[in-house]
């Protein structure tokens, strides 16, 4: 029996034909999440309540997304405590998204810092948490201020008003602790976010 082979000037025209498929193959299979790590920035702004007073408080931070899951967030803010009172908070947080990305994403989020907190005693009293800390002179010391390690707790949601904006409120219990006494504040805070790296927030669909 005589077998034909093929022609050997068809091969290259085939191999061409092969190549081709491949390549549009590539060009039109579906773009991953190519998402690694991102920058955010954000002001805010809500109230702070603490030994039966409630003031406004007002900050900025920046964060570093080392994960769509995890991110790292600096934070600062001034609190307007009344009677004569103001603190600034530096805090440094962890903040753990409990969904992927969406366009709603709760997280928790913990960390520590720093409270430095001011009081003009012609206008008010110092809270019992610094009574004790007093100078000896301190009747005739007309200003006082206070530097204490912190803690916070808290959680919040992620509303993304767009792929790279989104609205963020949140709730957080700042524990202040000096010699076995502890300081507690609660705050109910508005971010405004900027998120400087592209986040897809629902997969592409078709139709």
């Amino acid at each position: 029996m005589h077998v034909t082979s093929n022609p050997p000037h068809r091969w290259p025209a085939f191999i061409l034909v092969l190549s081709t498929c491949g390549t549009a193959s590539a060009q039109t299979a579906p773009a991953g999440n190519t998402w690694s790590h991102g920058t955010t920035v954000n002001g805010f702004a809500g109230a702070a309540s603490a030994s039966s007073e409630t003031g406004p408080l007002a900050g900025g931070a920046v964060g570093w997304e080392v994960t769509p899951w995890v991110a790292l967030e600096g934070s600062g803010s001034w609190l307007d405590r009344h009677n004569g009172a103001d603190a600034f908070a530096a805090d440094l947080k962890v903040l753990v998204n409990l969904a992927a990305a969406h366009p709603v994403v709760p997280f928790l989020e913990g960390g520590i810092g720093l409270y430095r907190a001011w009081f003009d005693l012609s206008r008010g009293t110092l809270p019992d948490f610094y009574q004790g800390r007093m100078a000896v002179n301190g009747a005739n010391v007309k200003q006082m201020a206070f530097t204490d390690p912190s803690f916070i707790f808290g959680g919040g949601v992620n509303l993304f008003i767009s792929r790279q904006v989104a609205i963020r409120p949140d709730v957080e219990a700042k524990i202040v602790r000096r010699n076995s006494q502890n300081f507690v504040m609660t705050a109910v805070s508005i971010h405004l976010a900027y998120h400087f790296e592209d986040h897809p927030i629902t997969p592409s669909r078709s139709r």
